[in-house]
């Protein structure tokens, strides 16, 4: 009695842990499967989540985005996009021959033939997320070297089952290092050497399955146990365990196989007959449905830097969460004006033709090397918004014609003005909440001063001015001439008389003091262009020729010729031409003329501006004293006139002094 109550109390305990193991509360496992990718597709941040009913061992599926709560540093992101995908499992078979592989026990046999079920149930199809397994052999002198293919595309399992076929081969007497088998498993899949293995590890949810009779006393050590334990929950890593059992026997340690894969989210499976064989295949067909996982993506406004991620997950099962830390990669733009340059100088001509418009550019560089382009652009002038450009390449201009517009007094002191601005731009990052803004730049604007104004401009303002005066003379003038008529009319010779003695008396009035004025030794015709036929008298000592009439003093309405174009120079007697830097250049007789050097005129010579052509007249000549040649008489009326000998064409006849007769008789 002594000996059976021991047992009973053994018995008891044994029978309490294994039902612990098997009800491991409510609520479903959530894994967040490697860490978040921030970098693929920023500012996206993408993650595998794990959504198991860890009582079956099986993935919950059929979740929506309304089942996810997702906050970024506490903040709740708002509705995830959730997609379920196939991802693959990457499952470590640990195979403890420790008493199952002594001489004559089939327990060997049973646990590899498991294995091949495993395997048989793995989805290898050359896709990107075919699982992966890999094997370890527990024997008396340690781990063997572990058979895996941890590589897809394809999967090569035929490196595990060859490895089924050696520990079928061998025959293992003694106890064995369970602990260091599952040891060696952690290490493949947490701390693996090759960098693309722990590439494909990365997102795949990672088991452990366990095929052993239990601890044996010379390599039992709880310590030890509780390292692999936490090894295991630290890398999210779940162990199922099979207790190989004799033919509908017990193991005599069973209940360390059941803290394993209790406190590790895993289930226990004991192993002994017909039974509990096809309750372990059902547990490898529930396995497979973890392959699958739930995707979920949201955008992060987050700047470079760490950050925590929870997901809480509601499941018909109940509600459970899980965090993890994510780095994103996101920085501010740099924004720099490529235009206008610093210390650029812009000229505005005092005729604002063309105006003159500061173009607007920037570049936008990115470094956390995410392109990304800004909703808009604004540029500022010494802190006035100028400009917005709202599509790619985002250029921009400013007119700078009107600013300063300079007046006439200006024009008198030749006073060029002048004003520095300063340029910047700044852009809205797309992903981040801020702005970007460049580095400023300085730019300096100068107006040129309006040109004198010629005689003509001075003359119509003198007519602006005074056009009153203009209309009483008028006036004046049409009453005398009105009283002239009544005067010819009434009074027959007598005022006849009267209008003699008064246009003696005009005459008289009209005539200057002093030297005759000099007439207009010369002149211009236009022989082709738009005023064919037009001559202009030249009596001043400067005449310039150009485009518009508020800029020279003969206009030739050209667009072809500048603002002016050439001048002529009266010295003496000689007249003489020079290109004023005209655009189109001038030309004389055909000849081009250089610019700003004078060249003589000659009598009939052809000028050429633009399509305009003229040519210069000389007008008169030197007097000649009398008693030289006589005067040739005068034609009769209605008849042409020629020029006389020694003068040249279009030379004015001399006109008849006071000594040189009188009026001329009316015909009878």
């Amino acid at each position: 009695m002594r000996k059976i109550l021991p047992v009973l109390v053994v018995s008891l305990l044994l029978l309490s842990v294994v039902q612990t193991g098997r009800a491991q509360g409510t609520g479903p496992l959530v894994i967040i499967q490697g860490i978040p990718d921030a970098t693929t597709a920023p500012p996206e941040v993408r993650t595998y989540v794990s959504v198991i009913d860890k009582s079956m061992a099986q993935a919950i599926k059929d979740l929506t985005a309304g089942d996810f709560q997702v906050k970024e540093a506490g903040t709740d992101v708002g509705m995830p996009a959730v997609s379920y995908e196939p991802v693959g499992l990457a499952i470590v078979a640990v195979v403890d021959r420790g008493g199952i592989s002594a001489p004559g026990d089939g327990r060997i046999q049973e646990a590899t033939d498991l294995v091949r079920e495993l395997v048989k149930r793995l989805s290898v199809t050359g896709a990107d997320d075919d699982d992966v397994i890999a094997i370890v052999g527990v024997g008396e002198d340690g781990v063997l070297e572990p058979e895996e293919d941890f590589s897809y595309n394809p999967v090569d399992t035929n490196l595990v089952l060859n490895a089924l076929v050696t520990m079928e081969g061998e025959a293992v007497r003694g106890g064995t290092p369970l602990y260091e088998g599952l040891d060696e498993a952690l290490r493949l899949l947490t701390a693996n050497t090759d960098a693309e293995i722990r590439d494909v590890l990365s997102h795949r949810r990672k088991v452990i399955v366990v095929f052993s009779d239990g601890l044996d006393p010379n390599f039992s050590d709880t310590a030890r146990e509780q390292d692999i334990i936490r090894k295991a929950n630290a890398a999210d890593i779940s162990l199922y365990t099979i207790g190989m059992a004799r033919r509908n026997g017990r193991l005599s340690a069973e209940e360390n196989l059941v803290r394993l894969a209790h406190q590790t989210n895993g289930l226990y499976r004991l192993h002994n007959n017909d039974e509990t064989h096809e309750k372990v295949l059902y547990l490898f067909d529930q396995l497979m449905t973890q392959r699958q996982q739930y995707l979920i993506s949201y955008q992060t406004r987050q700047p470079k830097g760490d950050y925590t991620l929870n997901i809480e997950v509601d499941t018909p099962i109940g509600s459970a969460e899980k965090s993890v830390t994510f780095s994103s990669i996101l920085e501010m733009p740099q924004i720099a004006l490529t235009s206008p340059a610093d210390g650029a100088v812009y000229t505005v001509p005092y005729s604002h033709t063309p105006g003159v418009e500061i173009p607007l550019s920037v570049e936008l560089t990115f470094p956390d090397g995410v392109e990304r382009e800004p909703a808009a652009v604004r540029y500022y002038r010494s802190g006035v918004l100028v400009a917005t450009s709202t599509a790619a390449p985002f250029t921009a201009s400013w007119d700078a014609t009107d600013y300063i517009t300079q007046t006439e007094e200006t024009a008198e002191t030749q006073e060029v003005k002048s004003e520095d601005f300063t340029f910047a731009a700044e852009a809205d990052d797309a992903y981040l909440p801020g702005t970007a803004t460049s580095t400023p730049v300085n730019v300096r604007v100068e107006w040129e001063p309006l040109p004198p104004p010629t005689v003509v401009e001075e003359a119509e303002k003198w007519f602006i001015t005074y056009w009153w005066l203009l209309l009483v003379l008028a006036a004046l003038a049409l009453g005398f001439l009105v009283l002239l008529i009544l005067l010819v009319r009434t009074r027959g010779e007598l005022a006849r008389k009267v209008v003699r003695s008064t246009t003696g008396v005009l005459k008289g009035v009209t005539k200057r003091l002093g030297a005759s004025p000099q007439r207009a030794p010369g002149k211009l015709v236009v022989i082709q262009g738009a005023n064919v036929g037009k001559e202009f008298r030249l009596a001043a000592q400067v005449i310039k020729v150009g485009r518009d009439p508020q800029f020279c003093d003969f206009a030739l309405f050209d667009e072809f010729i500048s603002n002016p174009h050439f001048s002529i120079q009266l010295e003496q007697t000689q007249f003489f031409i020079t290109d004023e830097g005209s655009t189109n250049g001038t030309r004389l007789n055909g000849t081009p003329i250089p610019p700003h050097r004078r060249m003589l005129l000659q009598p009939d010579a052809i000028i050429e501006a633009g399509q305009t052509r003229l040519q210069f007249k000389r007008l008169g000549g030197t007097t000649r004293p009398l008693g030289v040649q006589p005067t040739a008489p005068s034609p009769p009326p209605g008849t042409a006139q020629w020029p006389s000998p020694g003068t040249s064409p279009g030379a004015q006849p001399p006109q008849p002094g006071p000594s040189q007769g009188g009026p001329t008789r009316p015909v009878s």
